[in-house]
């Protein structure tokens, strides 16, 4: 991808997610999938408006969006989710993003996630490091003392595992936070707002441009893949590398 298409694709993405909270301020069309799985007008203008301007500018790739499933390209593959933490933009609560990722041959290349109340803009290109805003981040291992992980809940694994890993990580004196988007944890696993992700269950769309902020900034993550279960979603574990190596045998072992 050119620099001057990433710069335009930035520029859509800023667009998009004014124009979503426009939608939400005047009052939002939600439909409910499942319980507590819910998809309003702007999760779904977002996509196509993606799609659309990937269409136009990158032919030759496919696309994976959360709301319209997959479309096969010659090249890489486009992996879109246009509003992560739909619960909390409906709500009118701050936490939720636009997450962008370009995948090809097994390699992510680009990542971006914007949260537009936040007025944060995550980007990584593959071996150009993470930005947020005009900020380069870097990951810095905390003390052992003051760990805090970022945990996400699943609807596909059971609350009994969940609640098991909770109180593993309470044994063990880490601090967890739960905040409804996994795509924007990722990114603040990125910023140090927390020192690592872990959900038993992630969506690609929720992942993999997090997945690419964190380690464009120095961190570690559990997918040596970057299309393993594509369609299926994977258990996510990323962290700073000293805390990644120390909690994987407790989180994925």
């Amino acid at each position: 991808m050119t620099a001057e298409q990433q710069r335009a694709l930035c520029e859509l993405i800023r667009r998009l997610g004014a124009e979503a909270q426009r939608l939400r301020d005047n009052g939002l069309r939600i439909d409910q999938k499942a319980r507590q799985d819910f998809v309003s007008e702007a999760d779904l203008y977002v996509e196509q408006e993606l799609k659309v301007w990937l269409r136009t500018h990158r032919p030759q790739d496919g696309f994976l969006g959360e709301e319209s499933g997959l479309t096969q390209g010659e090249e890489g593959v486009w992996v879109i989710d246009p509003i992560d933490g739909t619960s909390n933009f409906i709500l009118g609560m701050d936490y939720w993003c636009i997450s962008v990722a370009y995948v090809r041959q097994n390699r992510i290349e680009l990542g971006i996630i914007f949260a537009p109340d936040r007025d944060e803009f995550f980007f990584a290109a593959a071996g150009q490091g993470t930005w947020l805003n005009d900020q380069r981040l870097i990951v810095k291992e905390p003390s052992p003392d003051a760990v805090v992980i970022g945990l996400g809940r699943s609807s596909r694994t059971s609350a009994h595992s969940y609640v098991q890993t909770l109180e593993a990580l309470l044994d063990k004196g880490i601090e967890y936070r739960r905040f409804g988007a996994g795509a924007l944890m990722l990114a603040h696993v990125a910023a140090g707002q927390v020192h690592g992700y872990y959900e038993a269950h992630l969506n690609c769309w929720d992942a993999l441009a997090g997945l690419l902020l964190i380690a464009e900034a120095g961190g570690v993550h559990n997918l040596s893949h970057a299309d393993a279960n594509l369609l299926q979603g994977n258990p996510v574990w990323a962290a700073c590398p000293e805390v990644q190596q120390r909690l994987t045998p407790l989180l994925l072992g």
